[in-house]
């Protein structure tokens, strides 16, 4: 069920699209030499979208959550990499993916996010499913 609120999947790849196409661009015209450049690229294209709302504003929350961790991360932050995930996400053969390689990205979505993995021993399992 999608809500007015949530991005639809195309809403999160023509994003992901636009981004990797500007970024693909800037390269071919040696703006983008390094992956640090690279990196302050797509936080000021980001910027840039979420500032002039290129986007519907459904993605407000997306644009905002990949800004943070670009800003908080760094070059660390692989948002080229988060990018051709979404975009290889929604547009390509999900099939072609293992499903330790989905399992694997959806954890590091979460992760992204401020999810936590914790994994529980015994005594906090059982205190857990019966409590």
């Amino acid at each position: 069920m999608t809500t007015s609120h949530a991005p639809t999947t195309q809403d999160l790849a023509h994003l992901a699209f636009c981004a990797l196409v500007a970024l693909r661009t800037a390269m071919q015209d040696g703006v983008v030499t390094s992956p640090l450049t690279e990196h302050l690229f797509l936080i000021r294209w980001l910027a840039t979208a979420q500032k002039q709302k290129r986007f519907t504003r459904r993605l407000a929350v997306d644009i905002q959550l990949l800004l943070d961790k670009g800003r908080q991360q760094g070059e660390k932050a692989r948002l080229k990499k988060d990018l051709i995930f979404l975009w290889s996400s929604f547009t390509g053969d999900k099939t072609t993916h293992s499903d330790l390689y989905r399992l694997a990205q959806a954890i590091r979505q979460l992760n992204t996010q401020g999810w936590e993995n914790i994994l529980l021993g015994p005594p906090q399992q059982r205190a857990r499913t019966t409590g």
